[in-house]
């Protein structure tokens, strides 16, 4: 069993998300900040990430700017917090399609991808529906298709349609007809600590496993694609794997993370957590090696 480290790093926030995307049925309780992050987890063979954030130009812009989306820094920038260069990263999972978790792909030009099939197709098959019915791509950068495209020529693209163990401890599991048609979510087992989840959008907050009123009550997220019933199941399934333990899910849009685990905010405002160290791994939020 392989022995990771582990750090979930802010790249962009939303100052005023809606809590009602992010907690089903919250509708007129305001906003809360959101924050944009991934993962990055580090072993003694590997650097790898959970996600890719996107690209702040062209159609990426758009949407972000759509979503008031913020303080936005690539990963240049945000891989350097940690004293890494995406140029390190040899393996790429994106959860799902959406821009901001699949936009930046491009970034990180010497990693394999990992990637649902049915994310693909069922993307594919949207695209070709009337123009009326586009909502259902609405959250996605169709660039992305050229991108993947790009890492299939390079023979860097794998595609998953069930359960995988892509890395030693590191397992893809499909959760479709979710939050999207061909969602996964990411389980990482460390022989010193035991199991993490990384939900994707499977979860944004803490509060969809604990209750919007703290009544242990499973909330599902506001923004589903797919069905409901399947986000709550898929809920369920990542619950058991933590061991019945929020904190050992990782939500992307949690602010709480920061408070959670030891972080540091960078004087870019943006937030690093550092989850879990192996042996012999210094502190990147406590460290010369982290810049500032």
């Amino acid at each position: 069993m392989a022995d990771y480290s582990i750090w979930v790093v802010e790249y962009a926030r939303v100052n005023e998300f809606a809590r009602g995307l992010l907690l089903y049925g919250q509708w007129n309780t305001g906003t809360t900040i959101a924050p944009y992050c991934y993962a990055v987890l580090k072993s003694d063979d590997h650097l790898a990430v959970i996600d890719s954030g996107y690209n702040h130009v062209e159609f990426g812009k758009v949407l972000a700017d759509s979503y008031g989306v913020s303080d936005w820094q690539p990963p240049e920038v945000v891989l350097g917090h940690l004293g890494f260069s995406p140029d390190d990263v040899d393996t790429l999972v994106l959860t799902h399609n959406h821009f901001d978790h699949a936009g930046g792909v491009e970034f990180f030009p010497n990693a394999r991808v990992y990637f649902q099939e049915r994310e693909i197709s069922k993307y594919l098959w949207a695209v070709g529906l009337p123009d009326r019915l586009q909502w259902l791509t609405s959250a996605t950068d169709p660039d992305l298709m050229l991108w993947l495209v790009n890492r299939m020529k390079q023979g860097k693209l794998t595609l998953l349609s069930e359960e995988t163990e892509i890395l030693p401890g590191v397992r893809c599991i499909p959760a479709h007809d979710t939050h999207t048609a061909g969602s996964q979510y990411v389980t990482v087992e460390n022989e010193r600590d035991g199991k993490w989840v990384f939900a994707g959008d499977n979860a944004y907050v803490y509060e969809n496993f604990t209750g919007a009123n703290g009544d242990g009550r499973f909330t599902p997220i506001g923004l589903i694609f797919g069905s409901s019933e399947r986000c709550v199941l898929t809920m369920e399934e990542m619950w058991q794997h933590a061991g019945e333990e929020p904190s050992r899910i990782v939500p992307f849009h949690e602010q709480n993370l920061w408070s959670t685990f030891p972080s540091r905010q960078f004087d870019d405002s943006l937030h690093v957590a550092e989850l879990s160290l192996a042996p012999g791994e210094p502190s990147r939020v406590d460290s010369a090696l982290a810049a500032t």
